[in-house]
């Protein structure tokens, strides 16, 4: 008979859960769960699919093929095993064995680095397909705890301490776990009766936050027993003294919201952009130092490195991440024929809204066209290079006319077209600060009042 203090730690543990997830997934989202096997993971997909039902559910285990056979064969077993049991089916996407070691050398940031950058390009490619609203993953607190050290160890500032953030809208990413400890969330494993897999590479001294992990936090917890806990108060207090501009920060920020700062509110705003892109990376001082020379200049310029490119452009900065650049060049899907929503990467949306025009409204940058005018299959993807759209004074190069927006060199692959079997018929400069504009074949008297708007929106 079950202990009446496992039942309420149990249902305990649920509670909290549920109360969590709804704030980022609302009722009726579905979302894709980052499923490696492991306790973490496994308790992540087994709350989702009490809380939120298994039909809302999509677990995506990705094979990086780092490890012997044997052993991953093993654990894919198991992982279906444990999602057959849940009533849910597995997603298993396997990576060719060299794929993370040819990332690896071309980065230059590592196994570990080049493996999480192709699984968050899987991740994002199974989100779309899915129409999920959010990628969730299994960090808890003592994922909070070691990236908290392994900055410290590195010299970052102190405004970097604020650690992992729950909810990263831009990236359709959450954490729900982040208030869970490792033993409660054995202890609902083992109270629900499942077993998990175990990574041989957990143990693997090659990799930084392994060494955190199984040595430098056992150490300190040794001879300073409440560490975790006065740390991860720590980043609680970080977070509450950020810069309101830090606290605003995308992966865009107006170079004006620099002016007046000292270098460390400078370094609290390029952190919180980087974390927005790279929580599980770490952002090297060496390469802030260069980003913050840049600023100085004001001048039009790219710094690049690990993996990552912060650009000056027309007054503003950017970050991106060029590994990202697959999940835009492979996308593609059928233009919506009727209202409603088309997920696209990198959290954006389009919208098609068959309401008529407003008249008092300003609808002048976006796109209302005749859906009868376009020929053929009409699809909606990315600017590629040697697309071409036809205007009123004749043909236009698209990364040309992106160009001529002020849309910065790194983003114009990442700008949503319209496309049918004559051409482009739309580009969507205004999700990166420039223009929506529409091919000359339909601009018509009446489209601005009769047809379908349609718009792209940035999460």
């Amino acid at each position: 008979m079950e202990k009446r203090s496992d039942s309420f730690r149990r249902n305990s543990t649920e509670r909290v859960f549920s109360e969590t997830i709804r704030r980022t997934a609302g009722d009726g989202d579905r979302v894709v769960v980052a499923f490696s096997g492991g306790c973490d993971s496994l308790c992540l997909l087994v709350l989702c699919a009490k809380v939120l039902g298994k039909d809302k559910v999509v677990p995506v285990y990705v094979n990086h093929n780092l490890r012997p056979e044997s052993e991953l064969g093993k654990e894919i077993r198991l992982n279906e095993y444990n999602c057959a049991r849940l009533g849910i089916n597995l997603i298993v996407r396997t990576l060719d064995r060299g794929t993370v070691d040819a990332l690896s050398s071309e980065r230059g940031g590592g196994v570990e680095d080049a493996a999480r950058a192709l699984r968050y390009e899987i991740l994002e490619q199974e989100r779309v397909r899915a129409g999920a609203s959010f990628i969730l993953t299994a960090h808890h607190m003592q994922d909070q705890v070691e990236t908290m050290v392994m900055r410290l160890r590195k010299g970052s500032p102190a405004t970097s301490l604020s650690g992992i953030l729950p909810v990263d809208s831009r990236r359709r990413v959450a954490r729900p776990l982040l208030g869970f400890s490792r033993d409660e969330l054995e202890h609902y494993l083992v109270s629900e009766g499942f077993e998990w897999s175990t990574d041989s590479t957990n143990t693997d001294a090659r990799f930084d936050r392994n060494n955190v992990r199984n040595t430098v936090i056992p150490a300190i917890r040794d001879i300073w027993p409440d560490c975790e806990r006065v740390l991860l108060s720590l980043g609680d207090n970080v977070r509450g003294m950020q810069p309101e501009e830090a606290e605003e920060a995308g992966d865009s920020v107006q170079l004006s919201a620099f002016e007046g700062l000292d270098c460390m509110e400078r370094l609290a705003i390029l952190f919180s952009m980087w974390d927005g892109l790279f929580m599980d990376r770490d952002l090297p001082m060496t390469f802030a130092d260069r980003v913050l020379r840049a600023l100085e200049k004001g001048d039009d310029c790219s710094v690049g490195s690990n993996g990552a490119i912060f650009t000056i452009y027309h007054g503003n900065l950017y970050l991106t991440d060029p590994s990202q650049d697959a999940i835009f060049s492979s996308f593609e899907a059928p233009l919506p024929e009727e209202e409603g929503a088309l997920e696209l990467p990198g959290g954006m949306v389009l919208r098609r809204c068959d309401r008529p025009a407003d008249p008092d409204s300003d609808e002048t940058g976006l796109l209302r066209l005749d859906p009868s005018l376009l020929k053929g299959k009409a699809t909606v993807r990315f600017v590629r290079t040697g697309d071409s759209i036809r205007l009123k004074g004749g043909a236009k190069s698209a990364l040309r006319l992106l160009q001529d927006m002020g849309v910065p060199a790194v983003l114009r692959h990442r700008v949503p077209v319209i496309e049918d079997e004559e051409g482009l018929c739309a580009v969507f400069g205004s999700a990166f600060g420039g223009r929506d504009r529409i091919c000359v074949k339909l601009r018509t008297s009446i489209a601005r009042n009769a047809f379908p708007l349609y718009i792209v929106l940035k999460g």
